[in-house]
């Protein structure tokens, strides 16, 4: 990592991957390599109409999950008497029925017919325009990249045009390069092609069924919900084949399926190794340092740019506007409570779906800067005012708060607005990354001293 260098000046070397085998392993510190990966290298459910489940009115959703969960436990007691390893044949009578009585939406969800009126317009010239500007744009690639990255990140940040958000993603994590160009570009058919150690191959399996069941490419009683699952498993199984040591992780199914809904299955493959590998490396390895570390440096920012959130976080004793928080010794809510969710599944079940998408544009485009900026104005607005911090004061209301965000303020329009107009730039982030690892080296040797002196 540099400190020398800006978002713009790293983002110009989208091309120069040759250097870089996707298919090595990440050594050493999980988070060293990556800080602010650019464009050089993007447990809520979310309901069939884009917003989150929480909404517990509507019981046509919530009987859609629980209906698919009941298949599931049925399939996993029947397994051995069909040979079908993603679904079985017979789908629930009132599934059926409520299939009759809905439709799919822009984004492939399946919607109960009351929710149709919810679904945004959009204006099809603007969309057509737009269409073509990435056109353009995508076709002269290098030249955009190296000599216009500002106007590539505005169009990021505006949204990319959905007919082409797959082909923009893949360009912009470098996955298309290392399809066509690199050393990489035959990795996917040589490790597809493997059975996969089987302790991986069952803890894949188990998890199929649990990925976007609303989404009509992975649901049960959809048309597609077979291949949606299989080619989910060949990417996982893909991955495991690749990294053996590091395996499965249950954050990566979610993201895995949400690239599978916008991309053929080896085009997703290669966009998901880079998000492992340039994105978020070590977030899916055992332990869970790498986002342990990231959760740290959040609490800094969040002191540096939300310092009120950031003491009723920690529990200090200290006044925050005129209320005392008061604990025996600091009890704070440790991150991994909230970031595996936030961060490992990139927000994919956390945001209404519009936002998902503005969020993984962005994400793309800038790296995992963005994923800091969202955290940071998620707590802004929800533990803000005073009336806010006097209702949610101990440990439990917290987490069930961060875990039940207001609507408002997960709305496409309102974050990410929010999150462009925070400032916060490469060189803060890197030096928070520098303190950070900096502490926690002292107190590993302090530890080891500390170790070392009862051994005499």
């Amino acid at each position: 990592m540099s400190n020398e260098k800006s978002v713009e000046a790293r983002s110009k070397n989208l091309n120069e991957h040759s250097s870089h085998v996707c298919c090595n392993v990440t050594t050493g510190d999980p988070s060293s390599e990556r800080r602010l990966i650019t464009a050089t290298s993007t447990s809520l459910l979310i309901t069939a109409d884009g917003s989150q489940q929480d909404e517990r009115s509507d019981t046509w959703e919530q009987s859609v999950l629980e209906h698919t969960e009941h298949s599931s436990m049925q399939n996993d007691l029947n397994k051995e008497n069909t040979n079908n390893e993603y679904e079985t044949n017979a789908v629930h009578p009132s599934l059926t029925e409520f299939f009759q009585n809905s439709r799919i939406d822009t984004f492939g969800f399946i919607r109960s017919l009351n929710n149709i009126n919810r679904e945004a317009t959009v204006d099809l010239e603007t969309l057509r325009k737009r269409e073509k500007k990435w056109l353009h744009m995508l076709t002269n690639w290098s030249y955009f990249m190296d000599n216009k990255y500002e106007k590539v990140r505005e169009r990021c940040r505006k949204g990319i045009p959905p007919s082409l958000r797959g082909r923009a993603w893949k360009h912009l994590c470098g996955a298309a390069f290392h399809m066509e160009f690199s050393v990489n570009k035959h990795v996917f058919e040589e490790v597809s092609s493997q059975p996969g150690d089987s302790r991986w191959i069952e803890d894949i399996k188990k998890d199929l069924n649990r990925q976007f069941p609303e989404h009509v490419m992975f649901s049960r009683a959809g048309p597609y919900g077979k291949g949606g699952k299989s080619d989910l498993f060949e990417l996982l199984k893909a991955y495991t084949v690749l990294h053996p040591e590091e395996g499965y992780c249950q954050g990566q199914a979610p993201v895995a399926a949400v690239l599978l809904m916008h991309m053929p299955l080896r085009d997703a493959f290669y966009c998901f190794v880079q998000i492992c590998h340039k994105y978020l490396p070590g977030y899916y390895s055992a332990g869970l340092e790498a986002i342990q570390i990231d959760g740290d440096i959040l609490f800094q920012v969040l002191k540096d740019k939300s310092r009120f959130s950031y003491r009723h976080l920690k529990f200090e004793k200290e006044e925050i506007f005129t209320i005392m928080i008061f604990l025996k010794k600091k009890h704070r809510v440790e991150p991994v409570l909230y970031m595996v969710e936030w961060f490992m599944c990139i927000f994919c079940r956390t945001l209404p779906w519009p936002t998902v998408l503005r969020v993984w544009d962005m994400f793309f485009c800038e790296g995992v800067k963005v994923l800091f900026k969202i955290a940071v104005v998620l707590f802004r607005y929800s533990l803000r005012t005073s009336d806010q911090l006097k209702e949610f004061n101990d440990f439990h209301s917290i987490v069930t708060r961060l875990k039940n965000l207001p609507e408002k303020i997960m709305t496409e329009d309102f974050l990410i607005q929010k999150v462009i107009d925070l400032d916060l730039d490469d060189v803060e982030l890197e030096k928070i990354h520098f303190r950070i690892m900096k502490t926690r080296q002292l107190r590993l040797n302090q530890s080891c001293t500390n170790d070392k002196l009862l051994c005499y």
